[in-house]
């Protein structure tokens, strides 16, 4: 039995159109323009006032006060996501196979403005709302890492950013960071190897010894990337490796780097010992992201699992491996969670989501920011 009244069902379905839309505009990472153009429309006929920042990210704000709670998501998408054809069958909705759905996060997108939309149209009451729109979540989340705080009025907010059912809560994140190491060694012809240094050696002893996979349930690490040498007769002059850590806690992620700095420290060691070279290697932290754990008597995550009981919405709290703009903007001053929207297979031309879902996110929306009361936070 649908959680939502019929006349809510009906409503989303007038706004089909809109999602479809959504879905099918190319909004690949660094290019996220059309994206951009189409939902700052679509927020404008609400009555908001939006802005852009330096970084791209797109800001909005509804109602007055100097307190007001987020809600947000991300405008890329992963490739390939241009030439997207949305096909629905019954209430499942797909892409016809040859691209991803774009659902993330394109339908996190379209459940925030359809809320907002209802709202609006039948003059209901709601708290004040500040929005956030990022850009480059898939590449590192440098949107939410470049937003000016003094930007947003919110002490609070929910990302409609989690690929799982409504109800969904990502209480808990990770840490994240990426690194490169770079080996220079000494050239030589293959025929007289032992008059060189090969810095291809000296990264495959380091991944030898490097830690990696999964570690224990809280600690995992990749050397996704190595590349080196010029041609097959030359002893490698130089080679570098990158990979990444996720911690469940930043102490976690820092001793482990703090690691793989004493080994890569020893393999430059053990390749000088001759005295003849000075063969090196430099470790690099070249990106993070930051993680987050939220508390079941938080102040957010009591109200969000209350205005869910209410509504018959099971609350789930999760713990993630994968990182989101909810660890950047909790660590940056805005408490914030990651909410289920309903997606299914993300980043796959395989991904779904079902409308009822879609309805159920939404419906969740519109009763909560009525309900919640900022000054009680």
């Amino acid at each position: 039995m649908p959680l939502y009244p019929e006349t809510f069902d009906s409503y989303i379905e007038s706004e089909y159109e809109t999602l479809v839309r959504i879905l099918e505009t190319p909004n690949p990472p660094e290019g996220e323009e059309k994206m951009r153009a189409l939902v700052k429309k679509e927020l404008k006929n609400l009555g908001m006032k939006t802005s852009i920042d330096s970084a791209g990210n797109l800001i909005g704000h509804l109602g007055k006060g100097e307190n007001a709670f987020l809600l947000g998501g991300h405008l890329d998408s992963v490739q390939p996501c241009e030439g997207i054809k949305v096909r629905r069958e019954g209430d499942i909705i797909k892409s016809e196979g040859e691209t991803i759905l774009s659902a993330d996060n394109g339908v996190g997108i379209f459940e925030i403005m359809a809320a907002l939309k209802y709202l609006h149209d039948n003059k209901l009451p709601y708290c004040p709302v500040d929005i956030l729109f990022t850009v480059g979540e898939e590449i590192g989340g440098i949107g939410a890492q470049a937003v000016q705080m003094s930007d947003l009025r919110a002490k609070h907010g929910m990302l409609l950013d989690r690929s799982d059912d409504p109800g969904v809560l990502v209480v808990e994140g990770p840490y994240k960071r990426n690194f490169s190491v770079t080996f220079t060694g000494v050239s030589a012809h293959a025929f007289e190897a032992e008059k060189g240094v090969s810095a291809i050696h000296m990264a495959a002893a380091c991944i030898s010894l490097f830690p990696q996979g999964k570690i224990h349930d809280g600690l995992y690490a990749n050397i996704g990337r190595i590349q080196g040498g010029n041609a097959v007769n030359q002893v490698a002059e130089n080679a570098v490796l990158e990979g990444e850590v996720r911690a469940l806690t930043k102490e976690g992620a820092e001793k482990l780097l703090e690691e793989y700095q004493r080994i890569i420290d020893s393999i430059q060691y053990k390749f000088s010992l001759s005295g003849e070279f000075s063969p090196t290697a430099e470790f690099k932290h070249t990106a993070r992201r930051e993680g987050y754990k939220h508390d079941e008597e938080d102040w957010l995550i009591k109200n969000i699992s209350s205005v869910q009981e209410k509504l018959g919405i099971p609350t789930k709290m999760q713990v993630t491996r994968a990182c989101s703009d909810a660890g950047d903007l909790t660590n940056r001053g805005i408490n914030t969670v990651n909410y289920g929207n309903g997606a299914h297979r993300v980043h796959t031309k395989d991904e779904w989501v079902d409308m009822k879902d879609i309805k159920t996110a939404s419906w969740f929306l519109v009763n909560f920011l009525q309900e919640i009361k900022l000054e009680d936070n």
